[in-house]
């Protein structure tokens, strides 16, 4: 999360209550209308909404395929901004769901406070009700950065690979350049003139779809959406802290990918230079995450990358699943090969040939010489191997050489 109105595409100014009474006026006449006009013409949305027990959420999922990808959203945002790369991914045969957390978008208000522990608990929860199979590859905007490692902390097992777009990092709030994050509302009941609070005009950027800014502008304005993006706002830094203590573990093996913004976004002076400076530290921090991590920069892109670059948001993401693939079929084929189990040729149900490395064959090739390689008669069709790809046995021995080569 970066400063208040770069981050959530807000403006945010604080001003004396008497100079709006007429505003907001208008501004509590109008906004519950709006709220309700959105919420019950369920015709709007696309998806389901699914109800996980508390509350119900809105969760859009769109194709086949594996892994699933799961997108989720900064603070203020929602799942309509998704959708050019919703429509991308699909054209690559696979599934890609877009959600709204409690409180956005078409979804229910949900439990306070909303911290990243709660959404991620929530976020399982709809992905169980809502039968959408793991593995997970989860791409996470700022905040939404924080929901996803957390995620993956508590189930790694459902895990393909991470995403992180120019995400918050949970140390950043321990830097002078960060240390305030939110805006508070201070309200004094013995003078009313000197009630101060903050007006929040959401602002939909230029690059959001076109097919969906209307409605878009519309869900943001809506009291449970407001309400919802101060009380992540507020407790940022408590989400920061349940995350920093799931990170101290050792690095993980599948993929993470980092995409920085390659565009200045915070004023040009000595505090805006610190801030740069500080961001950009903190996002190569993130390269730890993973043993099997890489990083990008967008150059051409702000804050929000998945709008400005939704192409090369796209790519990133076929990469991550493409080396996701490949660690499934590398150790699929190490647990194989080390169990003196019968040599295989494989064709991936994804249509490309996968290099399959010279050592193993090497190693196979020695034990065959040495007649300590002992092909198996018995051969079941029933392995992950074999459930997950189409895969031809080849039980000749006097083959093999000719195919390790």
């Amino acid at each position: 999360m970066m400063d208040f109105v770069s981050s959530l595409g807000c403006d945010a100014y604080k001003v004396k209550l008497w100079h709006f009474r007429t505003l907001l006026i208008l501004l509590t006449l109008t906004a519950p209308s709006l709220t309700t006009f959105v919420e019950a013409k369920e015709v709007f949305y696309k998806g389901e909404l699914i109800d996980i027990g508390t509350h119900r959420l809105h969760i859009h999922c769109i194709g086949q395929g594996s892994p699933t990808v799961i997108l989720d959203s900064g603070i203020g945002g929602l799942s309509l901004e998704w959708s050019k790369i919703q429509e991308n991914l699909v054209k690559n045969n696979l599934k890609v769901c877009s959600y709204d957390r409690a409180g956005y978008g078409w979804s229910d208000s949900g439990p306070k406070p909303r911290t990243t522990a709660r959404i991620t608990k929530e976020l399982k929860t709809l992905l169980t009700q809502a039968n959408v199979p793991g593995p997970y590859l989860l791409v996470g905007h700022s905040f939404g950065g924080f929901n996803i490692r957390y995620f993956a902390s508590e189930y790694p097992e459902l895990i393909a690979g991470l995403i992180l777009l120019d995400s918050s990092h949970p140390q950043q709030f321990e830097t002078d350049e960060f240390k305030t994050i939110s805006p508070k509302i201070s309200q004094s009941t013995n003078n009313v003139s000197g009630l101060r609070i903050n007006i929040i005009q959401p602002v939909v950027a230029k690059n959001f779809p076109k097919e969906n800014k209307k409605i878009a502008r519309i869900l943001m304005s809506t009291n449970k959406s407001l309400k919802t993006l101060i009380n992540e706002l507020e407790n940022m830094e408590t989400s920061a802290i349940q995350l920093a203590k799931r990170s101290n573990r050792k690095p993980y093996e599948f993929p993470v990918i980092i995409i920085t913004r390659g565009k200045r976004v915070w004023p040009n002076n000595a505090l805006g230079n610190r801030k740069e400076q500080r961001w950009t530290k903190l996002q190569y921090d993130l390269e730890k995450i993973s043993s099997n991590s890489t990083h990008f920069f967008a150059y051409k892109s702000g804050h929000a990358v998945h709008l400005d670059e939704p192409k090369l948001i796209t790519e990133k993401i076929l990469l991550a699943i493409e080396k996701s693939r490949n660690n499934i079929i590398k150790n699929e084929l190490t647990k194989i090969f080390t169990s003196n189990l019968v040599t295989y040729s494989i064709m991936s149900s994804f249509n490309q040939i996968l290099p399959i490395k010279q050592n193993i064959f090497a190693n196979l090739n020695r034990m065959v010489k040495d007649k300590k390689y002992k092909p198996q008669i018995k051969w079941s069709i029933n392995t992950s191997i074999a459930q997950r790809y189409r895969i031809r046995k080849i039980n000749t021995p006097d083959k093999f050489e000719s195919f390790a080569k």
